[in-house]
């Protein structure tokens, strides 16, 4: 077993051969040396991990994992991360690229600050199918990552409970491709939420950062490929009730009960009392219930009240609330319609 091992690169992988080499060619080009190269395939059925083993002969950095069964995307992910070896983890994604120096200044940027958590800025590969509105929403939140952190690339836990209340599904960070992680902070944090497909990302930024901050790299050390055939547009195509309803459903359930969460709960800004966070969990259970009228959708509900167990009982409390909330909009409609009638 290699002793005092740097930097883990993790490549989770899943039916992965299109691009795996740009990928592995992109992480052999690091300046920065001191790494294995973790390769976990979740049973993939296109010989992923037999072109993994052959473009990686000769450099015994290498490891290969193959999962005696499906773990799923977040399983995966953290397999990579417990039987990995280094004290940093550098997740980088199948389909996706690191520029050179990715590792060495991520790496440098954690050991300047004391930081247990960076991440650079990205680029994108857009493959043939991506719609505009994708590209151009993708161009959008990049600019609004380097607006946030243009001045302080120094990130404290306050910014980051701040955003997390106004908006929780708001992606702070980017996607894992760009992070560079202490593996002792999944120890203090823990892994990636498996509850979910869509946000487990999101979720994991929010929890790291509102308990240890992080620091940013401006630079674009990491590119991610937006592609058809990605996780992430599968899940809006055929999942949509979970990624869209459950997941951010999930996110505000962990903010409001989730010990991990406790520092989000405790700092005082305006509807982060733990009341507020709860009723609003309540209200957001509530609504998500009430629209799982098919046998699917009912089961995609079942199946995340096993990791959020007080949801039913919360969308019993959220249903008044819906009401009331409801007849309060009506009731401003009707004050204004005939205030304007009052007038003529």
């Amino acid at each position: 077993m290699v002793q005092n091992l740097r930097v883990s690169i993790c490549i989770p992988t899943y039916n992965g051969r299109e691009h795996l080499k740009e990928c592995i060619d992109s992480i052999r080009a690091q300046t920065f040396k001191d790494f294995e190269v973790l390769i976990c395939d979740d049973q993939s059925s296109d010989g992923t991990l037999d072109l993994a083993r052959e473009l990686a002969q000769g450099d015994e950095r290498f490891r290969f994992v193959k999962n005696p069964r499906r773990f799923g995307l977040v399983g995966n992910w953290n397999n990579c991360i417990a039987v990995s070896r280094g004290e940093w983890i550098k997740l980088v994604f199948q389909d996706d690229l690191i520029a050179p120096t990715c590792v060495e200044k991520l790496l440098s940027a954690c050991e300047q600050t004391g930081k247990a958590f960076a991440f650079c800025a990205r680029d994108f590969i857009f493959e043939n199918g991506v719609k505009p509105l994708k590209r151009e929403e993708l161009a959008i939140h990049r600019a609004e990552l380097d607006a946030i952190y243009l001045n302080e690339p120094l990130i404290n836990a306050e910014l980051v409970i701040q955003v997390a209340i106004q908006n929780p599904h708001y992606n702070m960070v980017g996607e894992p491709t760009v992070t560079l992680i202490r593996k002792s902070a999944f120890e203090q944090v823990g892994l990636f939420d498996d509850a979910l497909i869509q946000l487990c990302d999101v979720e994991f930024w929010f929890r790291i950062m509102s308990n240890l901050g992080a620091i940013r790299v401006p630079e674009r050390l990491a590119t991610f490929r937006i592609h058809a055939k990605a996780t992430t547009a599968a899940n809006h195509g055929g999942r949509s009730y979970r990624t869209v309803v459950l997941d951010p459903l999930v996110v505000r359930y962990r903010f409001a009960f989730d010990d991990r969460f406790s520092r989000l709960r405790s700092t005082k800004l305006p509807g982060n009392s733990p009341f507020t966070l709860k009723i609003e969990c309540a209200a957001s259970a509530y609504q998500a219930w009430s629209k799982a009228k098919q046998p699917e959708l009912i089961k995609e509900w079942e199946a995340v009240t096993l990791s959020c167990p007080r949801l039913p009982s919360l969308a019993r409390i959220g249903r008044p609330v819906a009401v009331f909330r409801y007849a309060k909009r009506i009731a401003r409609r009707l004050v204004k319609k005939c205030g304007l009638a009052s007038n003529e």
